[in-house]
């Protein structure tokens, strides 16, 4: 009787055993590839221009790209006003009058639908001048200061861009962005494309200082308080500065043995033992003096008016 009953078991159990494996399965695996195939034939290509706005001086060009197409894409570019600015066929662009347009850029890929992506587009005149709005700047050492520029005619949509003399002293950015690396003194020139009459291009320079913070705004009011470097020549007080902040080739610079904070007693020093001052000044109000004071007119001058 057990042994009937563990026949029938056995024979139940393979029958249970043959019918599972009999039956197909479809893994996971093959539906999470099902559910990726069909969220990928839905998706929206995610297509992209290398820039959204662009602002383009009179006769100069710029090329558009789009990016993420597939192998068998298909892009073309239209201008809205070709007066203003014009595309061609590889997505170049040139701005050919002052205004406002958009460049159309739709892409086919296969029997998808056409996307179109804009791009705004400012067309301005050149600038025929470029001034710094300081001509002097005292920077803090390892500090960063945005450079500013007046350009004209105003509407202009040039862009100046800068440079340094010396980047031990200081580095600059094309935008603009000046940072202080080391003490002494640099220029920096602010350029654009308009030409001088020489056939160089125009620019503007600015004298920058760098050194240690603490000396930043006393030397700042030093400048202000003393006019009377107004009247040194340009060339002479240039080259003192240098020889005060950079040295020569003879002598290290004199502002790398001054300790923070007493720059501008050692500054002044230096000036006036340079220039002398002091004498300039008494010769100065001596020389009022003396023209405030009447006329001697002597008997030979007398005698050369009546002849």
């Amino acid at each position: 009787m057990i042994l009937k009953f563990i026949k029938k078991l056995t024979i139940c159990l393979g029958l249970l055993l043959f019918f599972t494996l009999l039956i197909p399965q479809s893994p996971d695996y093959i539906r999470t590839v099902q559910a990726a195939n069909l969220d990928k034939e839905n998706k929206v290509p995610d297509y992209r221009l290398n820039l959204r706005n662009i602002t383009l001086v009179i006769n100069k060009s710029f090329t558009l790209k789009a990016y993420n197409l597939g192998e068998n894409a298909k892009v073309s570019f239209k201008s809205n006003d070709s007066e203003i600015a014009s595309v061609n066929d590889e997505g170049t662009i040139t701005a050919n009058k002052v205004g406002t347009t958009v460049i159309t850029v739709t892409i086919k890929d296969g029997n998808n639908p056409a996307v179109p992506l804009t791009c705004d587009i400012t067309v301005g005149p050149p600038a025929f001048s470029v001034r710094f709005t300081k001509s002097r700047i005292i920077l803090g050492l390892d500090k960063t200061d945005l450079l500013k520029v007046i350009l004209k005619p105003t509407n202009t949509a040039e862009v100046a861009m800068f440079s340094t003399y010396n980047e031990d002293i200081a580095t600059v950015s094309p935008g603009g962005k000046v940072t202080a690396k080391k003490l002494g003194l640099t220029y920096l020139f602010a350029q654009i494309d308009t030409k001088d009459t020489i056939g160089f291009n125009k620019y503007a320079t600015c004298t920058l200082i760098v050194t240690n913070p603490e000396d930043v705004t006393p030397l700042e009011t030093y400048f202000n308080d003393h006019p009377e470097l107004d009247q040194i020549p340009t060339s002479a007080l240039y080259d003192a500065l240098i020889e005060f902040f950079n040295g020569t080739s003879e002598k290290e610079a004199i502002v790398s043995t001054i300790s923070a904070g007493s720059l501008v007693e050692n500054f002044d020093k230096f000036l006036n033992e340079k220039f002398d001052f002091k004498v300039n000044a008494d010769q100065e109000t001596a020389n009022v003096t003396e023209n405030n004071q009447p006329e001697v007119i002597s008997e030979k001058k007398l005698q050369q008016v009546k002849n």
